[in-house]
């Protein structure tokens, strides 16, 4: 996911531009599978790390969609037959 951190670096550092909710959320989201394997990461989880980490506000349904897309991202990228490679990078 190397690709999100560009995208997070990108919009946090956009003088007198609001940063992009959805790639934090993915972000956040991203750290909350890493750091919360068990039990499970929640919105709750990732509601949190996007307020202490990116001092980003997010509604609990972008949380719950954040983490969605991040748990696809993972499974595919260890899905059988894959390289392991997420076309981020």
């Amino acid at each position: 996911m190397t690709g999100l951190w560009h995208q997070v670096m990108r919009t946090m550092s956009q003088p007198d531009a609001a940063p992009d909710d959805d790639i934090l959320a993915l972000a956040a989201a991203d750290i909350a599978l890493r750091d919360h394997p068990e039990p499970p990461a929640d919105a709750d989880v990732v509601l949190d790390i996007a307020r202490t980490e990116f001092a980003a506000v997010l509604t609990v349904r972008q949380a719950r969609f954040a983490l969605q897309q991040a748990r696809e991202r993972v499974r595919g990228r260890t899905a059988p037959g894959r390289a392991g490679d997420d076309g981020d990078g």
